[in-house]
């Protein structure tokens, strides 16, 4: 309470002598505890046994008249992830409390005081109050003189929970009692307006504090742990003079139990880094680093200038809006010329821009609507006089269609002056209005349309010689036909040649140089390979694919351009292209009739939305992300020096193995296991992680892990995870069980790539396999005394690559869900959240879990959805005060994380073993934006009516199963997924590196 507190202290009886008083202690340790702690008053758990006593009480503001208080007071303090713990046990002759309202006067009671202040240099603290009468006082101070106690008691709701203790009877002064006694906790969320939970080690500042009213006394006697002896009377908030506090993290040892791993020791002998192949001939280079973007998605040349037109997008495909740069477009000034509520997708000048100012924009929308969208091409008019301003009034809808997810709307103009326009099938999966080879629509096609001679009542008419016009029911716009999702087209300005992008759906992806009147076979083909066959081809022949790449190598092809700048002669006339997923570049050139030239450039971390040309003919790259990162990009030749490094060719080259004969690692890599492992041919496996170090030689300790309590973890580069392969060479024999493959996964410059070493026969050395990965067979006893042969496939990079997606976010095991359980550390058994967090190698954003904490308390708490926001806005709103920051500490224990069941632990359910199986062997591909193509969400987190997955009809292959379904409930054998993953061959699950199914996993 901020009431001033000159209360002199009258002596009526025989006190301590002041020369026996002794300075309180300004330094104090709160303790870590894992142990249980019951709010009950009596302090007497044994967490309780490892806190420092605090019971130096005194009043200090007496100078040199300084003495201990009169009744002792015996405080102790404790912290774990979610809260702050308090006790305190108190003598007192005379337990006296009336108060019983929520933050009232409580100190006009005989009351236990906390206050805490988490920064030095800024100005909020907590005060906190418990009387004797178990009522509670909690309130948040932004600044001392901000008000006081009448603003601030109800200024925020708290969830102190305390529970009082009494040696004696309240509120009688007739009779003689023995003291009492406080026991409570504050949930760290609680601390958000000043950053929250301490980190390990942090120091705040604190004071404890005692009112005790007796019949004895004259006054109240005010005592206090802290140093309060600037002022020369009692005030409990000069938090100038408060005492250290520091949080104490968790011991090596918990309750006697020894951790799995003891401490953290930096992996310093790695040598994996680099790459074995000789890097491309380009890396990218970002340009006009000034230009801060949203989301950029598009970018083209102003014709006449040296302008730069883009598309940026207030958020991953949302609302766009079409600016502008300078002259000069390092500067990073631009401007805003239109903003529309629709995702817009391409522009296109008209070749006689200069004389009319035309641009038109592809774009779909609104989207504000959640149905019926369409893709529009509008064309509007810049003004020809400086500065050059686009007019929105002059919009003009040249030709629109019904598109919801494959939405085409990329525009140009041919050399021969008709305007070219892309269009999707329509949908966002496998074709599912079957549009592909349908002529009497707009979808799935390439049109082709003259803007400059108009029909009556309409923008647009027909040119004569479009392929389809003599064609009854066809719509005689088509040029081309069988897109599945173009993804960005472009014209040779030097040849006239057509390129399209198209997305892929299984396991292709393509582009195309448009002929007239081709058919790409969209949906009976996917690019040159069969996809529903049972479904009617179009009225001319399938056309293959021009460039073509499998989902090995590409996931999302991102059209390009034709360059023909002068900075890079070998590229001349080349159609340079890329992988929004990857961020891989290629190169291909065409002569007219066939591809001549064709290889990777560049092997980026940017996501490629689109490929531009400069002022100058120089190409841009569009690197599609947020939060500031994306922006554009230009090739540069890689370095000299960057030639193939030298590479660990073997296990014992790697510097991860202190013996490889013996598969002993160095005693820095952490092992690890899973909940629920992924199907490997029933082959035993081991796992470890190998963080890069930090900090000076001699001082190195382990780079640290992002920690999230969903999906994959994110890793610092040149990490390296293990996992080695064995096989029992006679079925159900672990003494034969013999390695057989090592695979690193590992993180260079941003990027994941892996790597397979196939052991040698007698196991004492493995050795790198090549880039196309290979197979072996091997030879397996069975339990009758026969033998039967194993095909084992060693991964090719690229290989690696298709489940360790970016959907993923690359790395599978090594997730909260997964490494949720114990481990055997060499005879410890322990939770490995917990050793990670003993480690110090997590590195954990505490704050977004508290805030959901703080939330579900007020939702409990039986707030309305409104004042529960009001609440939450308040109580975490840190301005002017201590920022919150990451910690090593988890943000509850870690039997309260997700955790995946074991798919083959009978005393789970059968619906959690089997969403578990699906999680760990399908999810990496079966989620949003994974790369499957199926509608499914295979996440075990996803509720099981949101995965698309349950009485659901196929949209691909029923493999003659009657009236199929991906799961028909009790009907195995309608169910289409249980198929996919009962045998192997085409369309088994998983679909690469194996060749035996799971039989545990089918019944």
């Amino acid at each position: 309470m901020l009431l001033p507190l000159v209360l002199l202290l009258t002596a009526t009886h025989a006190e301590p002598n002041a020369a026996d008083a002794v300075a309180p202690p300004t330094r104090f340790e709160c303790r870590w505890t894992e142990l249980p702690v019951t709010i009950d008053g009596r302090a007497d758990e044994p967490a309780w046994r490892a806190a420092q006593v605090i019971d130096r009480f005194s009043l200090p503001w007496l100078k040199d008249q300084a003495r201990p208080a009169r009744t002792a007071t015996k405080a102790r303090l404790l912290w774990d992830r979610e809260y702050v713990y308090f006790a305190a046990e108190m003598d007192d002759a005379d337990l006296f409390a009336d108060v019983t309202e929520h933050d009232g006067r409580t100190w006009d009671n005989d009351v236990f005081e906390l206050f805490f202040k988490p920064a030095d240099d800024k100005p909020g603290y907590y005060e906190f109050q418990v009387n004797a009468a178990g009522t509670v006082l909690d309130m948040f101070l932004p600044a001392r003189e901000a008000g006081g106690y009448e603003t601030f008691k109800s200024d925020g709701r708290f969830h102190v929970e305390a529970k009082v203790a009494l040696r004696g009877t309240l509120n009688r002064r007739d009779d003689v009692d023995e003291g009492w006694s406080v026991e409570g906790r504050i949930p760290w969320h609680d601390f958000l307006r000043t950053g929250g939970r301490p980190v390990i080690g942090e120091a705040w500042k604190f004071a404890l504090c005692r009112y005790d009213y007796s019949k004895g006394f004259d006054e109240p006697e005010l005592s206090t742990s802290a140093p309060l002896a600037s002022l020369d009377h009692a005030d409990f908030h000069h938090h100038e003079d408060y005492a250290t506090l520091v949080f104490v993290g968790p011991p090596e040892q918990t309750d006697a139990k020894p951790r799995g791993i003891a401490r953290a020791v930096p992996v310093t002998t790695s040598r994996v880094a680099g790459s074995p192949e000789p890097p491309p001939p380009f890396r990218v280079g970002r340009v006009w680093e000034k230009l801060a973007l949203s989301w950029p998605v598009f970018v083209i040349h102003e014709p006449g200038s040296r302008r730069m037109m883009f598309i940026d997008q207030a958020q991953s495909y949302g609302p766009a809006r079409i600016c502008r740069t300078t002259e000069d477009p390092a500067s990073g000034e631009y401007e805003t010329l239109l903003e529309l509520d629709g995702n817009a997708y391409s522009l296109a000048f008209h070749p006689k821009f200069a004389e009319n100012g035309y641009v038109y924009v592809g774009w779909n929308g609104p989207v504000s609507a959640k149905e019926n969208r369409k893709t529009r091409v509008t064309r509007y008019t810049i003004g020809r006089e400086p500065p050059f301003p686009l007019d929105p009034d002059s919009a003009q809808l040249i030709i629109e269609f019904e598109s919801d997810g494959h939405n085409g709307g990329a525009v140009v103009f041919g050399l021969d002056g008709m305007l070219y326009v892309t269009s999707g099938d329509g949908t966002s999966d496998s074709d599912t209005n079957v549009t592909g080879q349908g002529l009497d629509h707009l979808l799935a096609k390439v049109l082709r349309i003259d803007v400059d001679r108009p029909d009556e009542g309409r923008a647009y008419s027909v040119p004569e010689d479009n392929p389809f016009v003599a064609l009854e029911g066809a719509r005689p716009e088509t040029w081309a036909y069988g897109l599945r999702n173009p993804w960005r087209m472009c014209v040779d300005p030097v040849t006239g040649h057509i390129w399209v992008g198209n997305n892929g759906q299984d396991l292709w992806e393509q582009a195309y140089l448009v002929r007239r009147g081709d058919n790409y076979g969209w949906s009976v083909y996917e690019g040159s390979h069969p996809f529903y066959l049972n479904r009617q081809l179009g009225p001319t022949p399938h056309v293959r694919p021009t460039v073509e790449h499998p989902h090995s190598e590409f996931r999302s092809l991102t059209g390009g351009v034709v360059y023909h700048g002068a900075k890079f002669p070998e590229l001349k006339g080349a159609y340079v292209y890329g992988d929004y997923s990857t961020g891989k570049i290629w190169g291909a050139r065409h002569d007219g009739t066939r591809i001549v030239w064709q290889r990777e450039l560049a092997d980026s971390t940017l996501a490629i939305s689109g490929f531009g040309l400069d002022a100058g003919g120089e190409l841009l790259v569009v690197d599609h992300r947020g939060d500031g990162q994306g922006g554009f990009y230009a090739l540069e030749p890689t370095p000299a020096g960057d030639a193939a490094s030298d590479f660990p060719r073997t296990l014992s080259d790697s510097g991860l193995f202190r013996s490889v004969r013996d598969h002993h690692v160095q005693p820095g890599l952490i092992p690890y296991s899973v909940n629920s492992p992924l199907w490997s041919d029933g082959a035993h496996k081991e796992r470890f992680i190998a963080l890069p170090p930090s900090g000076p030689p001699g001082e190195e300790r382990p780079t640290t892990i992002e920690f999230t309590t969903r999906g994959s973890w994110s890793f610092p580069d040149r990490t390296v995870l293990v996992k080695s392969f064995a096989l029992d060479m006679v079925e159900g024999d672990p003494a034969s069980r013999r390695w057989i493959e090592t695979r690193f996964l590992t993180k260079q410059d941003g990027e994941w790539v892996g790597y397979s070493y196939a052991w040698n026969d007698d196991a004492t050395e493995a050795a790198l396999v090549e880039t196309a990965g290979a197979d072996r067979e091997f030879e397996i006893r069975t339990a009758d005394g026969g033998s039967r042969r194993q095909t084992w496939r060693y991964p090719s990079r690229t290989e690696c690559m298709v489940c360790h997606s970016r959907a993923a976010n690359f790395v599978l095991g090594v997730s909260t869900a997964q490494l949720n359980r114990d481990h055997d550390y060499g005879g410890v058994v322990d939770s490995q959240l917990r050793v990670l967090e003993h480690l110090g190698v997590l590195r954990i954003d505490w704050r977004p879990e508290a805030v959901a904490a703080l939330r579900g308390a007020l939702e409990r708490s039986g707030l309305a959805e409104k004042e529960v926001d009001q609440q939450v806005g308040l109580l975490t709103s840190h301005s002017g005060q201590r920022a919150p920051r990451p910690s090593s500490l988890l943000a509850r224990p870690p039997e309260a994380y997700p955790r995946l069941p074991d798919p083959y632990a009978p005393d789970e359910t059968l619906e959690a073993r089997a969403r578990s199986y699906l999680h760990a062997n399908c999810a990496q591909c079966h989620v949003m934006a994974g790369g499957g193509n199926a509608q499914i969400d295979l996440e075990f987190a996803t509720p099981l009516a949101k995965t698309n997955l349950i009485g659901v009809q196929p949209v691909h292959h029923t493999f003659g199963l009657a009236d199929a379904r991906l799961v028909a409930p009790g009907e195995p054998d309608r169910s289409v997924l249980l198929h996919r993953v009962a045998h192997r061959g085409p369309g088994q699950m998983p679909q690469l590196a194996t060749s035996l199914v799971d039989e545990q996993a089918v019944k």
